[in-house]
Order: structure tokens, then sequence, then C-alpha cells
């Protein structure tokens, strides 16, 4: 599934001491372009197929956190991708948020872009699963600190390698490098990792 998000107006902003942090108005345009056949009792996948559908269109609301582009490149040098860590974290944010708004987990949506059209910047949109939006995302952003934490905290403590559903995600997913990726980011966000220069700019 392809999904798109387009932000419409932004309302509030704030600098969360690494990155960008914003709440605003949103366009989500979501292509599906496959199928997976999933067992009833393992969800194990047993198959998939190509499928042609319209796009869907939802204008709500979304709290969106840009990523210092400097980020990249010090993962790099510790041979970590960006993009993995981004998956990782928008699979972990999105199974724990839900939890700090008491909602269901289907009620938010969690986007990565390495590069978001209109920030040109790693971004991770949380949108309100809801046309026009139910208060939901301009609560996480009032939470992002304490959300991200949490993340953390539940990441680190999984007993597994390289990630699973507990966590990041399984690594066919969002990478074998997922879960280190992941916990980089979220170091540098909360000052326990050294990020140089970095800050949010």
């Amino acid at each position: 599934m392809k999904t798109d998000v387009t932000v419409l107006e932004q309302f509030r902003e704030r600098d969360p001491g690494a990155g960008r942090l914003a709440f605003g108005e949103v366009r989500v345009t979501t292509l599906p372009t496959m199928y997976k056949k999933i067992r009833f009792h393992t969800h194990e996948n047993v198959g998939w197929g190509k499928i042609h559908l319209p796009e869907l269109e939802l204008h709500t609301t979304a709290v969106w956190w840009e990523l210092p582009l400097e980020w990249e490149e010090m993962l790099r040098s510790d041979s970590l991708n960006l993009g993995e860590g981004l998956k990782g974290l928008a699979y972990a944010v999105g199974n724990l948020a839900p939890v700090f708004v008491m909602c269901d987990p289907s009620d938010l949506r969690a986007v990565p872009m390495l590069r978001a059209p209109q920030t040109e910047r790693p971004t991770l949109f949380l949108v309100d699963n809801y046309p026009g939006g139910v208060g939901l995302s301009e609560r996480l952003f009032e939470l992002h600190e304490r959300i991200l934490g949490a993340v953390r905290d539940q990441i680190a403590g999984c007993g597994c390698e390289d990630g699973c559903p507990s966590c990041v995600g399984p690594p066919v997913e969002a990478g074998a490098g997922a879960k280190e990726a992941a916990l980089k980011i979220l170091g540098f966000a909360l000052g326990e990792e050294s990020a140089g220069a970095v800050s949010g700019d």
C-alpha cells in the first residue's frame, strides 16, 4: 500500500529539542497495490497478489516530527540505515501511542517518509484516522517526548536481536538493522546519544 501525506495547513509548531514538531491539517492519499493471504491462527503470510483499485483520500489532522538531516550521515557512519530506522520507529510509535491517548491502534496511522515533499526532511507523521480528526493528533503533539521515551524503553527492553512484532516489526518488513537504527534515532532525540552539533533547527 502506497501512502502519501500532504500538509494543507499548520496550526502549531515547537522545538522538541531535536528537529521540529508540528500539528495541522493534512490530506492522506492511499493507493492499495497488493493483497496478502494470511493464515488465520498463525498470521503466516501464505501468498500475495497485485490489485488495481482507485485512490482513497482522507482530510484529517496529524502531528509530524521532522528529523535533522545530519542524522542520516551519522547513522550511516555506524553502518545503519535511516530508512530502516524510521520504518521501525513508525511501527513502534504506531503501536504504543494509542495507549497515551486511550484509543484503538486503528484510530491512528503512522507514516514514515525518508524525504517528505513539503519538508525535504526525514519525517514521521502520526495521522488521526478519521475525517476531520477527533483530537488525537493534537494530544500526541503535547505528549511527544513522553511517547518517545516509552517507545525507547519498549524497544530496548525487547529480547529480540533484529526486530520482532513486539518492538519495531519483523526484520523482513522494516529491515535487519531497523531495531538498532531506531534506538539510535531515539537516543539522539532524547539526548542520550551524542548528536554532535545537531539540534532542532
